[in-house]
């Protein structure tokens, strides 16, 4: 009769872990895989993750589209209908609408790529800042420990 070890010994995902933890980095040290993956492949993932997210906020804002309407009307509003002859109010009211129109959009489109902007550039900030720490707090930890024993 086998014991239940033996049961479990021969279930496929005994198997799996068996052959991976024979064959993998066998001759590689822990702490050089710890040292590559902390120093080199985390980074790495980091500075993805910012690329991701400064796409996904360049799609949110349409920088291009911002700056190549910048001068046109907002929402399209313009009078159209026609003029027959020379009527100074008429003008006036078209000349008004269409100043107040282009106005508005400029304004928004300007406030919204300002916002764009300040969002990349938190963005750029945090990940800066958050890849700054990660790669020091070994030394910082490391010279933590030491302030803790030199106080001792």
């Amino acid at each position: 009769m086998m014991s239940w070890k033996r049961k479990v010994e021969k279930l496929p995902f005994f198997w799996y872990n068996q052959t991976v933890m024979a064959q993998k980095n066998t001759l590689t040290p822990i702490t050089v895989l710890f040292v590559q993956w902390y120093y080199f492949e985390a980074p790495l993932s980091f500075i993805r993750g910012y690329f991701a997210y400064a796409k996904a906020i360049s799609e949110i804002v349409p920088f291009v589209f911002l700056f190549r309407t910048l001068l046109l009307p907002w929402k399209n509003i313009a009078d159209r209908t026609r003029m027959r002859g020379i009527d100074l109010t008429r003008i006036m009211e078209k000349l008004s609408l269409g100043l107040l129109a282009c106005g508005v959009g400029f304004v928004v489109r300007v406030l919204t790529i300002c916002m764009g902007l300040l969002a990349q550039f938190l963005l750029l900030t945090f990940v800066l800042t958050y890849l700054a720490v990660w790669l020091l707090f070994p030394a910082l930890f490391l010279l933590g420990i030491g302030t803790c024993i030199q106080s001792l």
